[in-house]
């Protein structure tokens, strides 16, 4: 069922098993799966079914460090979307940001959850085989393309040799036809479930304690038209991305001062995205000449490439995760008669004669605690302080940048890949863009000393509250986030199933004990009575 926060009357109060907020992937995905199973959700969605500029406006926030691309409707971002959308990174709408996403799938690598020496704070406290099972369910359950079996298809096999030879890697992901929008793939078993209650126009503001202060009880709904809701739930999830989570914590703080989770000040830090540069280009060498069908970007649903130095000189040097990405542009009218006049040999694909490549260059940043988002002074139109948001970088950052674009212009070259030309624009982090790809604020960790959530994504000091998205990555170093998102909230579903599957046998059991208590009580009761009267 869907309705509107304005639909629900006088009801003031509702009651569920689990209570989700957020909509968009990860959101959808454990609400949808812990429905299916039986047990009763409340899906809370600040927006609804359409965009509302007034909504939107809620995810305004004050930059205190470097900005974030903003609304902009000429921008270069989003060229498929309606112009209100373009340029936006946070969405509130139903389906949340997967409104504006793109749709490629990129599994993290194996090394990205190991720490590196040379990278503090860059351990997870998970590893890829305990998100593998995850990873190939969703792929299947979505129609996905197998990423495995891709890794090993032979012409894939043998350009990774072949540039592995000059100290360079490459990865594979999927880019879908038509990106994965939740309200579309959900919409239908939303309405129809009977299990699962969404609830569109309720902006949660708060998160109610009980008297211990270890248990979530209820969250505090309102809307921009002045309706409040509060709804009680076992189980709470915060599905509602890496700003809007840590912002709810921090402003949850009637009972505990410096809000939820944040015991050791840790809520809101080590905030992460992934710079971006977007202006280079690419001469084809004579190995993207060859293997340039498998460099297309279309048609979709295909499987693309992405590159990057290998994990060796990454260790030598002590360097980050830095990702590029090859668009191609193709040749038109008069560039064809300049390749023929300057006798220049063709670098074709599928779907024609390849000019250049634009290159995309995308790093990873370290995470550090002075990287933040916090409550500032000023208040939205609900009255909530709204995030300030403090994105800074470290030396580290700037050093890893310089030199690993400096080796792989060498290694590019040596190999065959090709040459680059950023012109006068040479990527740096004064002049890269985020990527709408926030995370962090509430890591995850082993010891509430160093994170926010364990690796259940439970919030430490709490029973019952958990974070469902990239806030908990404790490292971003592998470009598109989305498909580890997925993974780990079917992971969260897989858990809080058995967690309410034995909830409920010993809420069977404890029944069963008080029926066999009052059925003896009721039995010697009448064994005393007859007693009585035979002795009469």
């Amino acid at each position: 069922m869907i309705t509107d926060i304005l639909e629900m009357g006088e009801q003031t109060k509702l009651q569920a098993q689990v209570v989700v907020i957020g909509s968009g992937i990860a959101g959808s995905e454990v609400a949808t799966y812990l429905a299916r199973h039986g047990r009763e959700v409340v899906l809370l969605e600040s927006g609804r079914h359409q965009f509302d500029p007034s909504i939107q406006a809620l995810n305004d926030v004050t930059f205190l460090g470097k900005r974030h691309r903003e609304l902009n409707p000429n921008s270069y971002y989003h060229r498929y979307l309606p112009p209100e959308l373009r340029g936006v990174s946070r969405v509130r709408q139903f389906g949340g940001t997967s409104n504006v996403w793109t749709g490629k799938w990129k599994y993290l690598q194996p090394s990205d959850f190991e720490g590196r020496p040379w990278v503090a704070n860059s351990s997870w406290p998970l590893s890829y085989t305990d998100l593998l099972e995850h990873y190939r369910s969703a792929a299947k359950d979505y129609g996905f393309g197998d990423l495995e079996a891709e890794a090993v298809r032979p012409e894939i096999a043998e350009l990774r040799a072949k540039i592995a030879a000059g100290g360079l890697k490459m990865s594979s992901f999927y880019w879908e036809q038509t990106p994965t929008r939740t309200a579309v793939r959900f919409g239908e078993d939303m309405r129809r479930s009977p299990n699962l209650h969404v609830i569109l126009g309720a902006t949660a503001t708060e998160l109610k304690l009980d008297a211990s202060c270890q248990r979530v009880n209820a969250v505090v709904c309102r809307s921009l038209e002045g309706k409040e809701l509060i709804v009680e739930g076992q189980h709470i999830i915060l599905a509602t991305g890496a700003f809007e989570s840590a912002r709810l914590l921090l402003a949850s703080n009637r009972q505990l001062p410096s809000g939820i989770g944040n015991e050791h000040d840790l809520v809101g830090r080590f905030y992460t995205d992934h710079p971006k540069h977007h202006t280079g280009s690419l001469r084809p060498g004579h190995l993207v000449r060859e293997y340039a069908h498998e460099l297309q970007y279309a048609p979709k649903p295909r499987f693309c490439i992405c590159f990057a130095l290998d994990d060796a000189t990454q260790q030598e040097h002590e360097l980050l995760e830095h990702v590029l990405y090859l668009k191609p542009l193709y040749t038109k009218g008069i560039g064809r008669l300049r390749r023929r006049f300057w006798n220049r040999s063709a670098c074709r694909d599928g779907n024609g004669i390849v000019s250049a490549y634009r290159v995309k260059f995308v790093t990873e940043q370290v995470p550090h605690k002075g990287s933040r988002v916090k409550l500032g002074s000023e208040l939205d139109a609900l009255g909530q302080h709204k995030l300030e948001v403090d994105w800074c970088f470290t030396d580290q950052d700037r050093r890893s940048m310089a030199k690993t674009l400096e080796l792989l212009t060498q290694r590019f070259a040596a190999v065959g890949l090709g040459t680059f030309d950023f012109g006068n624009d040479l990527p740096s982090l004064e002049n890269m863009t985020d990527a709408a790809h926030q995370m962090g604020t509430t890591r995850m960790a082993s010891r509430p000393e160093e994170g926010v959530v364990d690796p259940n994504c439970r919030v430490f000091g709490t029973e019952n509250l958990y974070v469902a998205s990239s806030a908990v990555f404790p490292t971003g170093p592998s470009y598109s986030p989305t498909f580890t998102i997925l993974a780990l909230a079917r992971r969260l579903g897989q858990h809080l199933l058995e967690m309410t599957s034995t909830q409920q046998e010993i809420d069977i059991s404890e029944k069963e004990a008080e029926s066999l208590t009052l059925s003896r009580s009721k039995s010697h009761f009448w064994r005393g009575l007859m007693k009585r009267v035979v002795t009469q």
